[in-house]
């Protein structure tokens, strides 16, 4: 039997994914995955159950299911929205349900998965670099009912909490339209293919502006030190790949991958403009010959135009995190244009 029995909500989502890979390789731990649909073709070593977080008593009966929890990783929402209020009530509630399903004598660790917009980052500029200890702003954001939830249940228990605030997350994950990278990908195909130059169709701003992302594959290895680390108990941290970027200078870089000629800013509604671009897409998975995908299950084009229209600094403090113990980070344009790479390699970009 493993030591540590990790139950991880929203299992097979952009947040949490690398996370069950990775738990699922050391011999020490053996990971169960809560999702509403189990994946057909599960990965070695990870058991899923289906459950309905929103339901109490699917919840109760998933995690009896599941067996001895030691550690909980919740990393689901409701539902995704870039710029409007997200259901507070509801995402409160999913978690309530599964901190009191789990809250057993076996369970030691319960972390919850926020990101930025704990600052504010989704409404306009705030300060920065961000840091942990910031005044929350003009609610409503269920990141706040959640952590509070988690810290009022953990009074006077055995267990322990954390929480990870990454930034936008960028990984290689065919067939999920909300990532930066083959959205970004598919926009560059797209140029190729119509002869045009890469433009930069985010806000004018955006392309100076100071960003950072958070690579799932970094996001996997610093929640799993939170889980164990004394150093990690009871806190929030900032999580990203450690350094800042501006498009100004990565644009032109993702543009030579492509041969591509370099464009200009011309900013662009995508969400309307890219509406009619599945045929095109469809004549280049045939002429080039790469894996059949449609363009809806590759780029999300409503997620570009907030991805890319930060016309203010958006990055965090990683001070607090190193000085605890987690030192890791990434070149994030290595890391961009290595994504891009695996994307072709894959044959799932040309």
């Amino acid at each position: 039997m493993a030591e540590n029995l990790a139950l991880i909500a929203g299992a097979t989502g952009a947040a949490a994914s690398r996370l069950v890979a990775l738990l699922a390789q050391r011999p020490d731990w053996s990971v169960v995955g809560l999702c509403r649909t189990p994946p057909s073709e599960p990965p070695a070593g990870v058991r899923y159950i289906a459950a309905d977080l929103t339901d109490a008593a699917s919840c109760a009966r998933a995690v009896a299911e599941a067996g001895s929890v030691t550690h909980v990783v919740y990393a689901c929402r409701a539902a995704h929205g870039e710029n409007g209020v997200e259901d507070v009530a509801a995402n409160a509630a999913m978690l309530r349900h599964l901190i009191v399903a789990a809250d057993r004598p076996a369970l030691r660790h319960v972390h919850l998965l926020e990101g930025t917009k704990w600052y504010g980052m989704h409404l306009g500029p705030y300060e920065t670099p961000s840091r942990e200890d910031a005044p929350r702003h003009m609610p409503p954001n269920f990141y706040y009912e959640q952590q509070d939830l988690l810290e009022a249940s953990s009074v006077g228990k055995t267990w322990r909490w954390s929480a990870s605030r990454p930034g936008l997350i960028i990984d290689v994950a065919p067939g999920r339209a909300r990532n930066m990278i083959s959205t970004i990908g598919a926009y560059a195909a797209i140029c190729r293919a119509l002869d045009l130059p890469f433009d930069f169709p985010g806000r004018r701003g955006a392309y100076d502006a100071l960003l950072e992302v958070t690579d799932a594959s970094l996001l996997a290895r610093g929640i799993a030190w939170m889980l164990t680390a004394e150093n990690a108990a009871n806190q929030a941290f900032n999580l990203t790949n450690g350094d800042v970027f501006r498009w100004s200078r990565l644009w032109p870089r993702i543009g030579r991958l492509f041969g591509l000629r370099e464009g200009r800013i011309r900013p662009l509604p995508l969400g309307s403009w890219m509406a009619d671009k599945a045929p095109l897409w469809d004549r280049i998975v045939a002429h080039h010959d790469l894996r059949p995908m449609r363009l809806d299950q590759l780029a999300l084009w409503s997620f570009a135009e907030f991805a890319l229209g930060f016309e203010y600094d958006v990055f965090s403090s990683m001070t607090k995190l190193r000085q605890a113990g987690f030192t890791e980070a990434v070149d994030t344009e290595a890391v961009f244009l290595g994504h891009l790479e695996a994307y072709r390699e894959a044959r799932l970009l040309p």
